[in-house]
């Protein structure tokens, strides 16, 4: 069975995510033997300790790698953004993935010009004035 199938198999056995996205090596096609699971996942609230550790743990059992598991209730930019970019839904539908995109969006204009500033802050004191 594919990653993705086991991925799923093990995400049917928590009710609870509604939306899952493989992203990291997995996802493009570049994964090495050592390379871990990423998988960015939302539930109808953010994850409990209990609940990520028992997810966690249910997919290295299953899949055979660690797992680097992302609660998209808690994720913030600019990680959120490169999951959404480069990363592939394996569960969910295309409303809770808009919703998703949505607040990306939104995020990341808010956060666009922090980042930019603090960016062109950090080139002028490395180029110098």
């Amino acid at each position: 069975m594919s990653t993705t199938g086991l991925i799923t198999e093990v995400l049917a056995r928590h009710p609870d995510i509604a939306l899952a996205v493989l992203f990291g090596s997995l996802a493009a096609g570049t994964a090495r033997l050592d390379s871990d699971l990423d998988l960015a996942v939302a539930a109808s609230t953010p994850l409990t300790s209990e609940a990520r550790m028992a997810l966690i743990a249910d997919l290295a059992l299953h899949i055979g790698r660690p797992v680097d598991l992302i609660d998209l209730a808690r994720v913030g930019e600019p990680l959120l953004g490169q999951i959404l970019a480069h990363g592939r839904r394996v569960l969910g539908s295309d409303e809770r993935h808009a919703q998703l995109l949505r607040r990306h969006l939104f995020d990341n204009a808010d956060f666009a010009p922090y980042r930019n500033r603090i960016l062109a802050e950090r080139r002028q004191a490395w180029i110098g004035r």
